[in-house]
């Protein structure tokens, strides 16, 4: 018994006093710090780090819910991997079971992958989509399955922390809009002045390439009064019955969609268009279009469309509610001087 534990002292007293190159090849590497500068960097991070754990070559999560987001580890084009499994990303949502499959993909590192594995989400509610796993050379087991649902569980929670901060974001911005239009709206300025600052913040704050406020005439069209981005368009005046969109919204309904009718007055770059009602006590006096040209819209964005509408309604009928008001003071005003002049003509 003493011989081996004067052995294992020897052992340890000789690896105290090795030199430290030969330390360092017998430790683990320690991998240099990284900065974080977007969250892009964090996903690849953190995606890295669950790959060695599943012991993949490369990881990809897409999701549909809270938010759609695609992120990828060490795949060289995202988009093509999404197509190649996008038939299988419907099924696996479905069954709620993963599901391996073949289709070529090229890694970041410049291997050729076949071997994909699409485990779906399904841990935690409100969040929806999929892991998508690759392995070169080598293919998945039962076990592995076991592994994914593990990694996605992970994945759910930080979607979900995701999408909360980006509706945080998102509730910050609508309510510093939803003020600024109100602030506005309340000056002193012009009417056209004021319509005009206010579609510029509607277009900064919430993100719109395209932000246009028609109002209606006295004929049943619409004009133009403002616009974002301010240019030259061919048409400023808009029959409502020449487009369906326009028509309903006129009705009183907020549309989102992709009308190919409105291509003569909304640029054709725009990719999607929400087109809500300036709604107010005698009905609607106008209508609110807004378009981007890459980003889709959400729920949310039609819902917060409506509400600057609905402000955008309040001061068009204040204002002319207030030139009412002026037209008819300057009425008893000169009706009171008609009537002095003819007592003093007596």
């Amino acid at each position: 018994m003493k011989s081996f534990r004067a052995a294992a002292d020897r052992i340890v007293r000789q690896e105290s006093s090795s030199p430290t190159d030969v330390l360092r090849l017998l430790g683990s590497a320690v991998e240099p710090a990284r900065t974080i500068a977007s969250e892009h960097d964090e996903w690849d991070v953190r995606l890295a780090a669950l790959a060695a754990i599943g012991e993949y070559d490369a990881l990809a999560v897409v999701a549909s819910k809270p938010l759609p987001l695609t992120h990828a580890w060490n795949i060289s084009d995202p988009r093509a991997l999404q197509h190649a499994v996008a038939e299988a990303i419907g099924e696996v949502t479905r069954r709620g079971m993963a599901a391996q499959l073949h289709a070529p993909v090229v890694l970041g590192d410049g291997r050729a992958c076949s071997e994909i594995m699409v485990a779906p989400l399904t841990t935690l509610e409100g969040v929806d989509g999929v892991l998508v796993a690759l392995r070169v050379g080598r293919g998945f087991s039962a076990t592995d399955a076991v592994t994914a649902s593990r990694v996605g569980t992970i994945l759910s929670l930080e979607l979900g922390r995701s999408g909360a901060a980006v509706q945080d974001a998102d509730t910050v911005r609508q309510s510093l809009a939803l003020f600024e239009l109100a602030r506005i709206g309340l000056g002193r300025q012009e009417l056209g002045e004021r319509l005009l600052v206010m579609v510029e913040v509607i277009a900064l704050l919430l993100g719109h390439d395209v932000t246009q406020l028609w109002l209606l005439r006295g004929g049943g069209s619409l004009r133009l009064r403002a616009t974002h981005p301010r240019q030259s368009l061919v048409l400023e005046i808009a029959r409502p019955r020449d487009h369906v969109v326009l028509a309903r919204a006129l009705d009183g309904e907020a549309v989102r969609g992709n009308d190919p009718s409105l291509r003569a007055w909304i640029r054709r770059t725009t990719r999607e268009l929400i087109i809500a009602p300036l709604r107010g006590d005698d009905g609607v006096s106008g209508l609110l279009a807004l378009g981007r040209f890459s980003e889709r819209y959400r729920d949310d964005d039609l819902k917060t469309a409506t509400q600057c509408a609905d402000f955008f309604a309040e001061v068009v009928a204040a204002d002319a509610l207030a030139r009412h008001g002026r037209a008819g003071a300057a009425r008893e005003d000169a009706e009171r001087d008609d009537a002095e002049d003819t007592l003093t003509g007596s």
